[in-house]
């Protein structure tokens, strides 16, 4: 997984695919054999083949600084103790996101903590070495079988790293788009 700055080219083999997610604007893309040039919205496509879809994503609010865009290409839980009581973020201000089991951008190694903020209920911690992050930054809970609660609403903490997020009551197991799972913990 990596992000793309917009006019960025990519040049794919006649065989080779590549799957791009805009977080502005929920378009997932998958070319093949093509000349891409990466947009701010959706890809222009130069040569080869392209499909486009609309996905469920929480559109501006998993999304990054400045014109960028993402290219779509920790085993264990334990119970702790709740690390907060505090009350959830403002609802206009919580991501949401549209798969159970969400890929959380995380900077280093170390302890994630998840904890649940709308009810009662266990806090989990997962140890998460360098092996479990997928493209150095990314634990992927469907790569580890792991689901949270439709319509729950969390918190996520990395080091100083927080962000409190919820899960559509809708939301999908599995590995669902990854514009649709995305959380970004604040840097």
């Amino acid at each position: 997984m990596d992000y793309l700055e917009t006019g960025t080219v990519v040049q794919l083999g006649a065989r080779q695919t590549m799957v791009l997610s805009y977080l502005n604007s929920c378009v997932r893309e998958t070319m093949t054999g093509a000349t891409v040039r990466v947009g701010a919205e959706q890809s222009e496509v130069l040569s080869g083949k392209v499909e486009r879809s609309k996905v469920r994503c929480d559109t501006g609010k998993a999304s990054l600084t400045g014109e960028l865009a993402i290219q779509v290409a920790g085993r264990a839980f334990r119970s702790v103790t709740p690390v907060h009581e505090a009350s959830p973020a403002p609802k206009n201000q919580q991501p949401t996101i549209y798969g159970l089991s969400p890929l959380l951008e995380v900077r280093t190694p170390g302890v994630l903590t998840i904890e649940r903020i709308d009810e009662p209920s266990e806090a989990y911690a997962l140890y998460i070495d360098g092996d479990q992050l997928v493209r150095g930054g990314y634990y992927d809970f469907a790569r580890w079988g792991r689901a949270l609660v439709a319509g729950a609403t969390y918190r996520a903490i990395s080091g100083s790293d927080e962000t409190v997020f919820k899960v559509d009551p809708e939301a999908k197991p599995g590995r669902v788009p990854v514009v649709s799972r995305l959380v970004r913990l604040p840097h």
